[in-house]
């Protein structure tokens, strides 16, 4: 009897054991974020990058449309995306894909209390990713597996205002003209072709037309800077900047700056170059005749950000507009 009673107790305690043994057998994907950074800014955004690797231990491939993600800055939710890096995971594989997502700081400026006063700002990453899981013969399987994540990293404050000041186009010499006239194969005088530039620049219509200054190839010299200005606290270091310059429209000079200084939240990026006459267009020359008009400046360069947010040097692009004067 005492037999009997010990082979029962035995078999009733392996059955409760079963399916919690049957539970850790059965096997389950997993998925880990492998990389996240802030991989470009520039004065309106800041990108994050992220890489998801997943490991699939079905003997069929896996598939989802991605990561539902929020972001919340200094403790307030300031934006949401969803369906973010899905991907296909091959049948007894592992892959990893990444992806980015770009926080606009228009977002971020309406609802910070005192952004002005700040110069990094805390953003907390919550994601969650839910996996479907497939038909397995021989596996009970739930409908799908879930995941969630929770990442953080500093950004610089940014809320900044663009200028052009100093825009100066200094005259051709008298022989800059007659060069430019030969290679032309123009016959034109070199004194009357150089008047033409010179009321063309100081906004007067030409009293001898003699030569439309886009039928000669003639570098003329520009100056000019670009102040960039930082209302909030964040840091705009660099030491050099790539840059193009439209006016009232059109492109009118390309190239690299390295006359950089930085004046408390100010940068001054001081831009000496050239452009040929070629691009002294209707709209260009309104610049000139109306003493104003549109700018728009586009840059690249990079920035170093603390260790504790990346240790490479960081993308810094930006692309302004707006209206500025001559003297």
């Amino acid at each position: 009897m005492k037999r009997t009673v010990r082979w029962a107790a035995l078999a009733a305690a392996l059955l409760a054991a079963a399916p919690a043994a049957f539970a850790q057998a059965v096997p389950k994907p997993a998925a880990e974020v492998t990389r996240f950074q802030v991989e470009a800014i520039t004065l309106r955004d800041v990108t994050f990058l992220f890489e998801l690797t997943v490991s699939n231990p079905y003997p069929v491939a896996l598939s989802f449309s991605g990561m539902s993600l929020d972001f919340a800055v200094e403790g307030s939710k300031v934006f949401s995306v969803a369906n973010q890096g899905g991907f296909k995971v091959p049948a007894k594989g592992k892959k990893a894909s990444t992806f980015t997502v770009t926080l606009p700081y228009d977002a971020i400026i309406k609802l910070v209390k005192d952004y002005a006063s700040k110069d990094w700002l805390l953003t907390v990453v919550s994601g969650k990713l839910s996996i479907p899981l497939p038909k397995v013969p021989g596996l009970s399987l739930p409908a799908d597996v879930s995941f969630s994540y929770r990442l953080e990293k500093k950004i610089p404050a940014i809320k900044p205002t663009v200028a052009i000041t100093g825009f100066t186009v200094t005259p051709p010499t008298a022989a800059e003209v007659t060069a430019a006239i030969a290679k032309a194969g123009k016959a034109v005088d070199p004194a009357k072709a150089r008047a033409v530039f010179g009321d063309i620049l100081a906004g007067r219509k030409p009293a001898a037309p003699v030569i439309d200054p886009k039928d000669l190839d003639l570098p003329l010299k520009v100056s000019f800077t670009i102040e960039i200005r930082n209302e909030a606290r964040g840091p705009l270091d660099f030491t050099e900047l790539g840059y193009e310059l439209f006016i009232n429209g059109e492109s009118l000079v390309v190239g690299d700056a390295g006359a950089i200084k930085r004046v408390g939240q100010s940068v001054f990026v001081t831009v000496t170059g050239t452009f040929s006459s070629k691009r002294l267009s209707d709209a260009v020359r309104r610049l000139f005749s109306e003493r104003r008009g549109e700018f728009r400046v586009r840059g690249s360069t990079t920035v170093k950000l603390p260790d504790a947010i990346r240790k490479e040097p960081v993308k810094l692009g930006f692309d302004e507009k707006g209206s500025f004067a001559l003297k």
